[in-house]
C-alpha cells in the first residue's frame, strides 16, 4: 500500500485515477443515453439495437482513455490540472489543501476523493486482477471443455449440421459434439469453433426445431460472437466498479441472442416451434447445475417471450440507481429526469395493457394437459392447433381425437388402451423417477413415457467396472421413433431394434441423465 501511495503522487498516475473517478458519471450518462435509444428503437431490428449497444460499450471503453488524455494535456508544469464543472474551476489532481472552493459541497467531495485516491487505486487494481483472473480461468476451462467429456453425435445429426453450415456460408471448419458439462447448446472458440450440445437435450425435438437450434449456434460463429464476447469480458474486468458497464454489457448479450434467434427463425420458418424448443432447454437447464461458457448469453425465458410476441416493461430501476450515483459524484441532476422517464414509461405500459384488455387464457386443466400430460408425444403442429381453440368443447373434442388417432386396433368396448397405458407410464414415472423434480421431467421418466418399460435394465447404483458415478443401461428389443430420432416430429415412424439407453448420475444425487441418443 505504501508503494501505491507513493506512486499515486505521480501526475500521470493521479490523472489516471481521476479518469477512473470521472468515468462513474460518464458511464452513467452513456447508459442513460443507451436506455433512451433502446426504448425509441423498440420496433427496429435486433441487429440495429445490437450495433447501438456495442457502440455504447465501446464508447465506455474509450472514455477513460480520452479523459486521461485531456487531464494530462491540460496540466501545466507544477500547476494542477483543472476541470470546469458547474461554473467552477476545480483542481482534479491537486491536494485538498490546494482547493479553493471548500465552501462548496462539491469541493468538499472532490477534496475527500483526492485524499482517498491511493486507496481507490489500490482497490481498483485488486478488482482488475481478480476479474481478469476469473476471465483467464474461464478461457482455460472453455478450452478444456472442447475435448473433455465430449461424445460424438449421430451420423444423421452430423449430416444435418454440415448441410446447414454450408447454407449459412461458413467456410471455417466447425465441430459438433455432445457434452456433459454444458446446460444449453454453446459455441466455444473463434479460430476453431466447437458447438457443444448437452447430452440428451435434443430428445423430444422435431427436425425443424433441431435445425433452428443449430442455426442459432452457427449464427454466433458467422458473426464472430465468441471473440466479441471475450473483448466484452475484458471491458467488464477493467471497468468492473461501474454498474452501468454491466448493464450495457447485459444489453449487448441480450441483443446478440435476439439477432441469432431471428436468423434461426428465418431458417426454420416456425417461431412457435423454436420457442417450444427453447422452453424444453430451459426445463432441462433448471434441473441441474453446469458450466456455461462461450459466445452465448441471455435468459432463455426472455428470449421465449420475445419469440411469442410478449412485450416487457422497460427496466429503468437499475438505470435510476446508477444515475443517482452519478449525481453524488458529479453534482448534476440526472437522477430526477431519468426517474421521471422511468415512471412515465411504466405508466404508459400499464395504460396500454389496460386499453388492450385482458388476454383470454386457457383453463388450467387444458394448459396442464398440453404442457405436462402429453408434452413428450404431442407434435408441434398439434400443439399449435390446440392452443388456437376458442372454447372447451373444441378442446374436449381435440383431446378425444388425439387419443383415438394413437389407439391402434381399438377395442370393441370403446376403451382406449393406448390412453390407459400412457397414463400408467406417466404415473409410474412420477412415482419412481422424481429425483430433483417431477418424474415426468426427468430423462428416465421421459424415455419411460415415450417407449414404455424396457425389456431389461443393467443397473449399477454404486458405479463399478471403473465407473465412479452410478449408471444404468435400459435395453429395448424394439422401439418406434420418428425421423432424426426425435419424438414428436412430423416424419414417418421408424422401427429400431436392440436399442440401449445409457443414464449416468453425474452428481451422485439420484438424478440420472441420458448420455447420448441411441444409435
Amino acid at each position: 500500500m505504501r508503494f501505491v501511495m507513493m506512486l499515486s503522487e505521480e501526475p500521470m498516475v493521479r490523472a489516471f485515477g481521476w479518469s477512473l473517478l470521472h468515468f462513474v458519471w460518464e458511464g452513467a450518462l452513456v447508459a442513460g443515453l443507451l436506455a433512451v435509444a433502446l426504448k425509441v428503437m423498440r420496433e427496429r431490428s435486433a441487429q440495429v439495437r445490437y450495433g447501438v449497444a456495442c457502440g455504447s460499450l465501446a464508447l465506455m471503453a474509450v472514455l477513460p482513455l480520452a479523459t486521461f488524455g485531456y487531464l494530462v494535456m491540460t496540466s501545466r508544469g507544477d500547476e494542477h490540472a483543472a476541470l470546469s464543472f458547474a461554473g467552477q474551476r476545480m483542481p482534479v489532481m491537486g491536494l485538498a489543501a490546494g482547493f479553493s472552493g471548500t465552501d462548496s459541497w462539491v469541493g468538499e467531495m472532490v477534496g475527500a476523493l483526492d485524499r482517498a485516491l491511493p486507496w481507490i487505486l489500490a482497490a481498483w487494481m485488486v478488482g482488475v486482477i481478480l476479474f481478469l483472473g476469473r476471465l483467464n480461468v474461464g478461457l482455460v476451462v472453455a478450452r478444456r471443455m472442447k475435448s473433455l467429456g465430449t461424445l460424438a453425435v449421430s451420423v444423421e445429426l452430423q449430416r444435418a449440421f454440415l448441410q446447414l453450415n454450408a447454407r449459412l456460408g461458413i467456410t471455417r471448419p466447425v465441430r459438433l459434439a455432445h457434452s456433459a458439462l454444458v446446460q444449453v447448446p454453446v459455441v466455444i472458440g473463434w479460430l476453431r469453433p466447437v458447438v457443444l450440445i448437452p447430452v440428451g437435450c435434443l430428445t423430444g425435438l422435431s427436425a425443424i426445431q433441431i435445425e433452428a437450434i443449430f442455426a442459432h449456434e452457427l449464427a454466433h460463429i458467422r458473426r464472430h460472437d465468441y471473440l466479441v464476447s471475450v473483448m466484452q469480458s475484458v471491458v467488464e474486468a477493467v471497468l468492473f466498479y461501474q454498474p452501468a458497464v454491466w448493464w450495457v454489457s447485459k444489453q449487448v448479450r441480450r441483443e446478440r441472442e435476439d439477432c441469432c434467434d431471428d436468423l434461426a427463425v428465418s431458417v426454420s420458418g416456425d417461431s412457435l416451434a423454436y420457442a417450444k424448443a427453447l422452453s424444453l432447454l430451459e426445463v432441462q437447464r433448471s434441473t441441474y447445475p453446469a458450466v456455461n461458457l462461450g459466445a452465448n448469453g441471455g435468459a432463455l425465458v426472455m428470449r421465449i417471450k420475445r419469440l411469442l410476441g410478449y412485450e416487457e416493461a422497460p427496466a429503468f430501476s437499475q438505470l435510476a440507481g446508477m444515475t443517482l450515483l452519478a449525481v453524488m459524484v458529479a453534482g448534476i441532476a440526472l437522477g430526477v429526469g431519468t426517474l421521471a422517464r422511468g415512471q412515465s414509461a411504466v405508466k404508459e405500459k400499464l395504460a396500454a395493457e389496460q386499453a388492450a384488455g385482458p388476454r383470454q387464457a386457457i383453463p388450467t386443466v387444458y394448459q396442464k394437459w398440453v404442457d405436462e400430460d402429453v408434452l413428450w408425444i404431442i407434435t408441434p403442429d398439434e400443439r399449435a392447433k390446440f392452443l388456437k381453440l376458442e372454447n372447451n368443447d373444441e378442446r374436449d373434442e381435440f383431446i378425444k381425437r388425439f387419443w383415438e388417432s394413437r389407439n391402434v386396433g381399438a377395442a370393441a368396448d370403446g376403451q382406449n388402451a393406448y390412453r390407459a397405458e400412457y397414463y400408467g407410464r406417466l404415473a409410474y414415472a412420477n412415482q419412481h423417477f422424481a429425483g430433483g423434480g417431477p418424474g415426468w421431467k426427468s430423462d428416465r421418466g421421459r424415455i419411460y413415457i415415450m417407449y414404455g418399460r424396457p425389456d431389461s435394465i443393467d443397473s449399477h447404483p454404486s458405479g463399478g467396472n471403473g465407473e465412479v458415478k452410478p449408471w444404468e443401461v435400459w435395453h429395448y428389443k424394439a422401439i418406434e421413433e420418428h425421423s432424426l430420432a426425435v419424438q414428436g416430429s412430423d416424419g414417418e415412424s421408424v422401427a429400431k431394434k436392440d436399442v440401449d439407453m445409457r443414464f449416468i448420475d453425474t452428481c451422485s444425487c439420484g438424478i440420472f441423465r441420458l448420455q447420448a441418443w441411441p444409435k
